[in-house]
């Protein structure tokens, strides 16, 4: 009953930004700069303000974001079902008032939103009462397909389910106040405190950013290196691996059904990724080489701790052997360069 097209989709689109951000941090060789690109301008960049100024929903953004990090999981029995609940549903389903195979379950969760099952479920179930039917007629996509990944003989059809939500499980953010901020232990006291470092927070963020693209944009690539090519070629292989996995023998219909692109698509975007990666590994190797930077024993630790973190590793020493190291050194390298770039840049028009 499940919308699988969709499945692969949330699958695929996870699993892509951790394979190429894996795929970036595998081993290379240090570029011959001079060889491949242009350096551009890169000291006393003139930033716009406009470009860098801290919005309302910047703050918002991130406000919510850390409010996330702190929300609880709180099962709910009353009440009705909002969107991103997780609800725990009994649901049947008739074709022709008939039932069919895989159109019923009890005690599913189900969350609202995921676009896991066909359309119009979910959003059906948004504002229902919890303990009472619902009854949703709805109608298969056109390309719904069978637990073999062929056509199946529903699509196209009307469906009607009934439906109740037993309870619904549901992340309850805290209250953004005094309290909570002093109980965070971070320093700050009140929520205006909190509120002027993350705003500092926010520009220098935006200004790092904003100088940055500036420098890749101005420097001209004269030819790419051959690790640009194995990029590509790894990322392909990978999604490969999951054509086959899931059972398809043509790789642009698992492209199509997975990433919602074409094959054509798919191999200009990882052209793209792996091109715009590699020029920006050139540039900071370049700039360090002029400036004379280079990185200490103190920041290639709590670089290396980063990573291991947000990697989800309890374990730096782990994390280092499933990565390559000079990998994860160029790319602390390149987060020192760009602040480097920012703190030499100007802001105009304040």
């Amino acid at each position: 009953m499940k919308n699988l097209k969709n499945n692969y989709s949330r699958i695929c689109k996870i699993t892509l930004l951790f394979i190429i951000g894996a795929i970036l941090l595998t081993g290379c060789s240090p570029y011959k700069n001079n060889r491949y690109i242009e350096l551009g301008e890169y000291m006393n960049l003139q930033l716009d303000y406009s470009l860098i100024a801290v919005t309302a929903q910047d703050m918002e953004n991130e406000i919510n974001l850390l409010l996330d990090k702190y929300a609880e999981n709180i099962v709910f029995d009353k009440g009705a079902v909002q969107i991103k609940d997780i609800a725990n549903i009994d649901y049947s389903g008739t074709v022709d008032d008939m039932p069919f195979e895989g159109g019923a379950a009890t005690g599913y969760d189900l969350e609202i939103g995921s676009n896991s099952f066909i359309p119009g479920f979910e959003e059906g179930l948004i504002g229902a009462i919890i303990g009472q039917q619902v009854v949703l007629n709805l109608t298969f996509p056109t390309d719904y397909k069978d637990k073999d990944n062929n056509v199946s003989a529903f699509a196209g059809k009307e469906v009607r389910f009934q439906v109740v939500v037993n309870k619904v499980t549901r992340r309850v953010l805290p209250e953004y106040n005094d309290e909570f901020i002093k109980n965070l232990d971070n320093g700050y006291n009140t929520v205006d405190e909190y509120n002027e470092y993350l705003k500092k927070e926010i520009y220098n963020y935006k200004k790092t950013q904003a100088a940055w693209k500036m420098v890749v944009d101005n420097t001209v690539v004269k030819k790419y290196p051959d690790t640009v090519q194995k990029r590509v070629d790894s990322i392909r292989e990978y999604y490969e691996y999951y054509m086959a996995y899931y059972g398809y023998s043509s790789f642009n219909e698992f492209c199509m059904d997975a990433l919602g692109q074409t094959e054509e698509e798919f191999n200009q975007t990882n052209l793209e990724s792996a091109r715009d990666g590699v020029k920006q590994e050139m540039i900071s190797q370049a700039i360090a080489m002029l400036e004379k930077i280079k990185l200490s024993a103190n920041e290639l630790d709590e670089g290396y701790d980063n990573y291991a973190q947000y990697y989800g590793y309890d374990n730096t020493d782990d994390f280092l052997k499933d990565y390559d190291k000079e990998s994860i050194t160029n790319s602390i390298l390149l987060n020192k360069i760009m602040e480097y770039v920012s703190a030499n840049s100007v802001v105009i028009n304040d």
